[in-house]
């Protein structure tokens, strides 16, 4: 490993300007471990803790994102999002799974040695000194083992960590069950009791040595720029017990239908050591832009999520049923505003062409003119600069009149008086042909070169990619002819950039709260499901607020309405919508507290189904979450949407049910589990053996890459 991978992490030139010697001798000779202090080797530890490398941003983003129904890739959602369940050979899962284990075999065998190191290694005296840091990294620990864990059903774990004292080189893999999942609740604990108590005299404290709290955002309003370090020892310790008892309770939720006697034990002990009480307290990984193309937060692969992606329609949908002022912050303008040239051309030559558009009809192969009933009149309707992709497969090619539905742009076409379609000999007559503005017959225009000419209007909204992606992605800048970055802004700025990623954070856990309350569960807390809720609500909002604004979303930062000529028309960087940034850069702070009343549990006919919906929003930038929260509760909803007349009005959330675009009768599925990695060749035996034990639990599903089969813990709707 080296030192360059510190920088791209981005915290670790605040932390090293005093060890970078002692770094350098531990990356370059691991037979140096016992001559290093524990602070060194938990930063090189955790430097990669949920740090994606440059392939898994690009599948958080695109890959998880179309699976939990965020986004849509712009020709059409492809049927191997989905599992197809007349195909015994179909496998697909969320992609993040992969990084998942790598993560937790790399970083959880470096947090093992570590613990192994302090107990082993040094003195009673200095052994002392370090139990803290033991106790964090026996948190983060768990927090990577129960991921994997939970979307395996296997892992390597007992003896993969026992390998470090006992020398085990073929280790046996554990079977996720009651047991197991309690041996690891049970060592959670243990590591929180550590820290519930008053630090030991001699304490080492970690500081700027933690990637998750030994930094927060700076005090004031939200700027680019790097985080500020705690400074607060005491405060940081805290957090950690915080964190660990906030996902403690998260374990126990998602094993409460089949273990619901540790859940109220669990409950209980949570509560009264201490959760997370407002939004400071969350956990976060703070990852900046780093190099060039080559940087994990500023390459090609992710920045596809600025170019080639748009907002799926049901997303869309369910925030303007909300009147949702996050909308603009989470989806950017499409080309329907008045200030597009291309639209302005349409509308002094071909105006009818707004309104009115010629469609076959398949029945009498005639062309017959048909209304777009108003999908045009942006004029009148600002917010159909927003609008969402099907992510349905068999939608890709139904985008027609009266409907932008399955894919992201749409292509007006005019041609010459007496054109005929395949005569090319015939066309090539046909020009220079001139066009008159039937409203006023002194305006022509004339087109010289080409027997028709085209306009390609992108209809749907494409994700505010700056979020994943510091600074747009890669080197190629919005003004060099390339666009790589989708016109998203300026990279310029990407070195200030710090992407804060969340681990387990506040809102999530507010919205946790909130549906254990809706579900029935008495929490012994002051608060009910609503003032979860509201807190919850609340939070997020803030949270993506102050984020648009370091990640310098244009909608956000930007006050100028700026533009690249294009070979027709304008292409709008940050463009002009009435109602939303023509009055200057959009923000939601003023905002906040009438959507919140607006929103209130009991204008709802489902409260658990509004609880969970507005999890999916919040989970924007970290889709895989909303996989746990959709198997364990059943919302979104799944929905037959055919055409955009059938959306749902309830402001309810709801996934539109996928069928495989070649054949509308075959119904996909939505993934419910991976399919446990491989092994190296020498340890293939235990492999199989766990395989075969996977194979004969109820409802794993038929084949081992039956991903719609589930782990035990997983019985929402059996």
């Amino acid at each position: 490993m080296k030192l360059t991978k510190y920088l791209i992490g981005g915290l670790a030139a605040l932390a090293l300007a005093g060890c970078k010697d002692k770094l350098r001798e531990l990356n370059t000779n691991p037979d140096t471990i016992g001559q290093t202090e524990p602070q060194y080797m938990f930063l090189n530890a955790m430097s990669d803790f949920d740090n994606p490398s440059r392939g898994a941003v690009a599948t958080k983003a695109q890959t998880d994102g179309s699976h939990m129904q965020y986004f849509v890739y712009y020709d059409g959602a492809s049927d191997g999002t989905y599992y197809d369940t007349q195909n015994l050979n179909s496998s697909t899962s969320m992609g993040m799974l992969s990084y998942y284990y790598d993560w937790f075999v790399g970083t959880g065998y470096s947090l093992a040695s570590i613990m192994n190191y302090i107990d082993n290694d040094l003195d009673e005296a200095e052994a002392a000194k370090y139990q803290d840091l033991k106790a964090m990294c026996g948190i983060a620990k768990i927090y990577e083992a129960f991921r994997v864990f939970q979307n395996y059903g296997a892992a390597v774990y007992t003896q993969a960590f026992d390998a470090i004292s006992d020398g085990i080189t073929l280790p046996e893999y554990d079977i996720f069950d009651n047991e197991m999942y309690e041996k690891l609740d049970d060592e959670l604990a243990g590591h929180i009791a550590v820290l519930e108590q008053p630090a030991a005299a001699g304490t080492f404290e970690l500081g700027v040595y933690d990637p998750i709290y030994g930094y927060k955002l700076p005090d004031g309003d939200p700027v680019l720029g790097a985080p500020a370090t705690r400074d607060n020892y005491a405060e940081q310790r805290t957090l950690w017990k915080k964190f660990g008892n906030s996902f403690r309770l998260y374990m126990a939720w998602i094993m409460k239908d089949v273990n619901g006697t540790r859940f109220d034990k669990v409950l209980a002990e949570t509560l009264a050591s201490g959760v997370y009480e407002n939004a400071a307290d969350g956990a976060f990984t703070y990852l900046n832009g780093g190099e060039q193309n080559g940087g994990i937060y500023n390459c090609a692969e992710a920045a596809d999520i600025s170019t080639l992606y748009s907002v799926s329609d049901n997303f869309v949908t369910y925030l303007k049923n909300l009147d949702d002022p996050r909308l603009p912050l989470l989806a950017r303008a499409n080309n329907l505003y008045a200030a597009n040239t291309g639209l302005q051309w349409i509308q002094r030559y071909y105006p009818d062409s707004l309104k009115f558009h010629q469609v076959l009809n398949k029945e009498t192969n005639r062309y017959e003119r048909v209304s777009w009933d108003g999908v045009f009149d942006f004029g009148t309707y600002p917010m159909l600069a927003y609008q969402g992709q099907s992510p349905n497969p068999y939608d890709a090619d139904k985008t027609d009149a009266g409907k932008f539905w399955g894919k992201s742009t749409f292509t007006l076409r005019f041609f010459a008086p007496g054109y005929k379609t395949g005569d090319e000999d015939h066309n090539k007559t046909l020009f220079p042909w001139t066009v008159t503005n039937p409203n006023d017959p002194s305006d022509t225009y004339t087109i010289k070169t080409r027997p028709d000419t085209s306009f390609t209007i992108e209809v749907c909204s494409r994700p505010q990619g700056r979020y994943f992606v510091a600074g747009g992605g890669s080197q190629y800048g919005p003004y060099d002819g390339q666009g790589r970055n989708g016109y998203d802004g300026t990279i310029d700025d990407r070195w200030s950039i710090y992407l804060r990623q969340p681990l387990y954070t506040y809102p999530e856990f507010c919205f946790m709260m909130a549906y254990l309350s809706a579900d029935g569960v008495n929490l012994g807390t002051a608060w009910g499901a609503q003032e979860w809720y509201d807190a919850g609500v609340t939070a997020a909002m803030e949270e993506l607020q102050g984020d648009a604004i370091r990640a310098n979303v244009q909608v956000a930062t930007n006050l100028e309405h700026t533009y690249e000529e294009e070979t027709y028309g304008l292409q709008y960087i940050n463009p002009e919508i009435a109602g939303i940034n023509d009055n200057g850069v959009y923000g939601i702070t003023d905002k906040i507290g009438s959507y919140v009343s607006s929103i209130a549990l009991g204008s709802f006919s489902d409260q658990k189904a509004a609880i969970v919906g507005q999890m999916w929003i919040y989970s924007y930038m970290n889709p895989t979450r909303m996989w746990d929260w959709w198997r364990k509760t059943g919302y979104p909803t799944i929905k037959h949407v055919a055409t955009p007349a059938d959306r749902p009005t309830d402001r309810l959330p709801y996934w539109m049910e996928p069928r495989a675009e070649a054949n509308e009768e075959n119904v996909l599925e939505f993934p419910r589990r991976g399919a446990l990695p491989g092994p190296k060749a020498a340890n293939n035996a235990n492999y199989n053996a766990a395989r075969n034990e996977l194979l004969k639990l109820p409802n794993y599903g038929s084949n081992y890459n039956d991903n719609v089969g589930r782990i035990f813990w997983d019985t929402q709707g059996l």
